[in-house]
């Protein structure tokens, strides 16, 4: 007798995370062991649409409709907003146009509104839509406009639903009032001007939806970030959060990484969690199904993408920058040492953030093996600074102390009170021990690229520090006048810890031979 056939892997119809149902009890239709039924949920409605014009939904597709579409004891829907998170080419669209045409054939919504920052995305959605319709003996005569137009994509049925096409911008959807508004790759809103003006279509109906799909961003997707936090309150506490948004969210846990530590170039190996295909389900929820993505694709995949492009791309998860960092985070996990020891003479770094909410001072010295020690001596408030510097200066008596113009400028008055000046301040004009030294535009740049060159050639150690790794992953540059600076733009993205290891490395070599006293601390008994 043949044995039967391995039951082939399939990814994860239930999301990772998502907003639980409100009704409790016995399992119902669903399937997954929730109690939703046909009474609490429209989903199944919209399921049943989708089998009778030939549309076999993937059961992650499934699952959503019946989730995401549950009702409120009165009858409206249970959610306003809903979030759906999953990685590329698991069929997120085709979800807009089973929904979409269920709604407006179904429930006759008077307007669906379709946007995307890239208007074309959006369109995309629109066009398989009236395929679908013109394909459909069951549909076909209800359809008695088609606008293809573009940027004035519409298409109208006979009982007066339409569906319109809109960009996702500040001024998307103005003067339209929506019964369900559809925004596509969120991840690329980096501002809530497109997200404030195409959901306000909606404020005028009791029933509408909004319904809001991404894979995974950086920090640069303000909308999509903001959203998933209070999404994943709501999953974790629901009866403490917004009860308006739900969250579905196919993803691979937020510490994935690749733990087989190769280099760039080099193919992952096989043990490496990249490469497992029980994470790599989580985010592909119709891999291992007919039409959904292939398990072979996820592989080759992740043998030829950069890891951050393979973690928001295929496993939906999110990564600090997607436009290239600075310093590879492994290589600088690799330069920490926690028992390096500096030997001989130190400069302090010093730097505060732009918008003086934190503030930094680190060391830069030798080791007993030649090469450079970095160490963040202090990473706080503004208000604490002046008094920290000072200590610090008093314990390691730094050769010199290194910051930005702008640094120097806001605590000139302060910096002086405590003795801490640079040598053209003073008549005689030499060179002491722990003068000031403040670092121009183009000393800067220098500080960058040599920090970098330093990284790259693993000349340096440095003792690991919370602030200054997280800097380090987000850490990007730009050539201003040829040369490459730190880029320092964003209100949440902090690198002042960073800047200051910069500084301090920098400051050291450009007074080295310059002061005659050597010192005289011990590296091992002083503060740190």
């Amino acid at each position: 007798m043949r044995s039967s056939a391995r039951q082939r892997q399939t990814g994860s119809t239930v999301p990772r995370v998502f907003t639980p149902p409100l009704v409790d009890g016995p399992p119902g239709e669903c399937g997954c062991g929730c109690a939703l039924s046909r009474e609490t949920s429209l989903g199944f409605s919209a399921v049943d649409f989708a089998e009778a014009i030939g549309i076999k939904p993937f059961p992650w597709q499934r699952w959503l409709m019946i989730h995401a579409l549950e009702l409120n004891p009165g009858g409206s829907f249970r959610y306003r907003y809903v979030l759906v998170l999953v990685a590329r080419q698991n069929g997120k669209t085709s979800i807009v146009e089973i929904k979409n045409l269920w709604k407006m054939f179904v429930l006759g919504v008077p307007l669906v509104i379709g946007t995307a920052q890239n208007l074309d995305i959006a369109e995309e959605s629109w066009d398989k839509a009236v395929e679908i319709i013109e394909g459909s003996p069951e549909l076909r005569d209800e359809l008695v406009t088609v606008n293809k137009v573009n940027g004035k994509k519409f298409f109208k049925l006979a009982n007066g639903a339409r569906w319109k096409v809109a960009a996702a911008s500040r001024r998307g959807g103005r003067g339209l009032s929506g019964d369900d508004v559809n925004l596509d790759e969120l991840r690329e809103h980096q501002t809530w001007n497109a997200w404030g003006a195409v959901t306000k279509t909606t404020m005028a109906k009791e029933r509408a939806q909004i319904w809001a799909f991404s894979n995974a961003g950086d920090v640069s997707s303000i909308v999509l970030n903001d959203l998933q936090g209070k999404g994943r309150r709501a999953a974790e506490n629901p009866d403490g959060a917004d009860p308006t948004l739900g969250l579905f969210e196919w993803s691979a846990p937020d510490d994935t990484k690749c733990t087989c530590n190769r280099y760039k170039g080099n193919p992952h190996d096989a043990g490496c969690a990249l490469l497992d295909k029980t994470i790599q389900g989580m985010a592909n929820p119709s891999a291992g199904h007919r039409g959904g993505v292939t398990w072979a694709a996820l592989a080759a995949a992740a043998a030829t993408d950069p890891d951050p492009i393979f973690l928001t791309e295929c496993l939906c998860v999110r990564v600090p920058d997607l436009d290239g960092l600075a310093i590879d985070s492994a290589r600088w996990e690799q330069l920490g040492d926690p028992e390096s020891v500096r030997s001989g003479d130190v400069s302090l770094g010093v730097d505060i953030s732009p918008e003086r909410d934190w503030c930094a001072v680190s060391v830069y010295g030798h080791r007993s093996d030649a090469r450079g020690h970095l160490q963040l001596a202090f990473y706080g408030p503004v208000a604490e600074l002046l008094d920290k510097l000072t200590e610090l200066r008093d314990a390691v008596d730094p050769i010199s102390i290194g910051m930005g113009r702008a640094t120097f400028n806001s605590l000139r008055e302060g910096l002086r009170e405590r003795g801490i000046v640079r040598p053209e301040d003073r008549e005689e004009k030499e060179v002491r021990r722990g003068d000031l030294i403040v670092l121009s535009v183009p000393d800067m740049a220098a500080a960058c690229g040599q920090l970098l060159d330093a990284v790259r050639v693993g000349d340096i150690r440095h003792l690991p520090a919370t602030a200054v790794d997280d800097a380090v992953a987000i850490a990007k540059t730009k050539v201003i006048g040829g040369a490459m600076m730190w880029v320092r733009t964003a209100r949440d993205v902090d690198i002042t810890a960073l800047v200051t290891h910069t500084v301090a490395r920098w400051s050291l070599y450009a007074r080295a031979g310059k002061v005659a006293e050597v010192s005289s601390y011990d590296p091992v008994s002083d503060i740190f």
